[in-house]
């Protein structure tokens, strides 16, 4: 699902009332109030100065709570002698950062067509960090069944809400550099990302970042508190 449940520690959390209007669409996600409405409730963060950081989406079901449409990849390549490489899906347009590990810095100039990426540095290892559309045997390969009749708080009306802990989430932009990152701020959709970025009126998360997306576990750590 998206959160990585193994290093996720939540001392605090919440059932809290959905705003009118609301949708939330994974766990993780980050959840604001809006300035001038508090007692409207929650939804998933805009990437506007109106957001009031509230927390991070949580349901707790037993199955998934909710069709997710986006996951994270990390793969490995050497770039062949023409500077290309082939990843395993189609990633999301803008959705990719790519680190050179043999210089240990971010990777420029390169365009990604389809699965192809072009441009590198023939020879180098690159990490690449990618976020892609889930088809529905994928989704269900990597989270098992929808839970059966939705997530209940669609039903009353509320959603869970992580306000304090450190949390491993999959609601990030995959073109940031975390390993750089010296802010956290809310995008649109509830997505998180960094200070290269974030919109020009984006507000910061109170928290830091303790892990970034790896091969074994393609999330991002981050420990927080809204409270």
């Amino acid at each position: 699902m998206s959160l990585y449940l193994p290093f996720t520690k939540l001392p605090d959390s919440y059932e809290a009332v959905a705003a009118p209007g609301a949708v939330f669409t994974a766990e993780g996600q980050a959840l604001v109030r809006t300035a001038g409405a508090a007692a409207q409730g929650v939804l998933p963060s805009t990437g506007t100065a109106t957001d009031i950081f509230a927390g991070f989406a949580i349901a707790g079901t037993s199955a998934l709570p909710f069709p997710e449409s986006y996951y994270n990849k990390v793969e490995q390549f050497v770039a062949n002698s023409s500077g290309a490489i082939t990843l395993s899906l189609t990633p999301v347009a803008g959705q990719v950062f790519i680190l050179d590990n043999t210089t240990g810095n971010p990777a420029t100039g390169y365009t990604v067509t389809g699965t192809q990426v072009t441009g590198l540095t023939a020879g180098d290892t690159v990490t690449v960090t990618y976020k892609y559309a889930l088809t529905v045997v994928q989704e269900r390969v990597l989270f098992g069944d929808i839970q059966p009749g939705g997530y209940v708080g669609a039903y009353v009306g509320q959603i869970g809400v992580a306000s304090r802990g450190t949390i491993y989430i999959s609601e990030f932009d995959a073109s940031a550099n975390w390993a750089a990152a010296t802010g956290i701020y809310l995008a649109a959709n509830g997505q998180v990302t960094d200070q290269v970025h974030k919109g020009a009126n984006a507000v910061q998360i109170p928290g830091n970042v303790v892990g970034v997306p790896g091969q074994d576990q393609p999330y991002l750590g981050i420990h927080f508190s809204a409270n």
